[in-house]
């Protein structure tokens, strides 16, 4: 198994200097217009930044200067052979291996518990609008792209975070309809002596003795 060992910021810009030699501010204008700043943290700065560090790590090279009128120097990048290679075998073993991810909605389900069930049902409501929102959101940024005719190559990963963000609304609203129904039973313990008893309820049941 191979190690993925550039930061995401430095993917994306490599990835664009893949294309053509550009400015940082260049690879900015296009990382935005194709909704890669919706996957990683997408800045000026940061672009410059990851380009500055590909190019101590021989990466990337600044390949020529232009000037046009008055306006100040730009310096334009270009990737390396081993900045290419780098670059395809990360991709590889980031498209080939599932990592294990740590999104911050499986701790708040793993602690739910701690809530009474009126107070879940109504934050997990809100969770489904503000994913309804999302997705009215992306909807109109890939109408958006595909206006503008970018290859969907290029965003592919838009697609795909709609289908979790859906996903997640689905597996959401049928957890309230469990809550409603009381297929999902939800103990409100209000002493921490009732807590305590459940809890070691739970785990005897979920880690039950060899």
């Amino acid at each position: 198994m191979a190690e993925v060992t550039l930061k995401p910021i430095e993917i994306v810009a490599l990835g664009l200097l893949l294309e053509r030699p550009m400015h940082p501010y260049e690879m900015y204008q296009i990382a935005t217009q194709r909704r890669e700043d919706t996957v990683v943290k997408v800045s000026p700065g940061s672009l410059y930044r990851a380009v500055y560090a590909l190019e101590q790590k021989g990466y990337a090279i600044a390949a020529q200067v232009e000037r046009e009128g008055a306006r100040p120097e730009r310096t334009l990048f270009e990737i390396t052979d081993p900045g290419r290679e780098r670059l395809f075998v990360d991709v590889a073993e980031l498209l080939r291996t599932p990592m294990t991810e740590r999104p911050r909605v499986l701790q708040a389900l793993s602690e739910a518990h701690v809530l009474p069930a009126p107070r879940v049902r109504e934050l997990l409501t809100e969770r489904v609008e503000q994913l309804r929102a999302r997705v009215d959101k992306l909807r109109g940024d890939i109408a958006m792209v595909e206006s503008l005719r970018v290859p969907e190559m290029y965003w592919i990963n838009a697609p795909y975070q709609l289908t979790m963000y859906e996903a997640e609304i689905s597996w959401v609203e049928a957890q309230l309809a469990r809550l409603d129904s009381g297929a999902l039973p939800w103990e409100d313990c209000r002493s921490p002596e009732e807590r305590a008893s459940a809890t070691a309820a739970k785990t005897r049941n979920f880690y039950p003795a060899p």
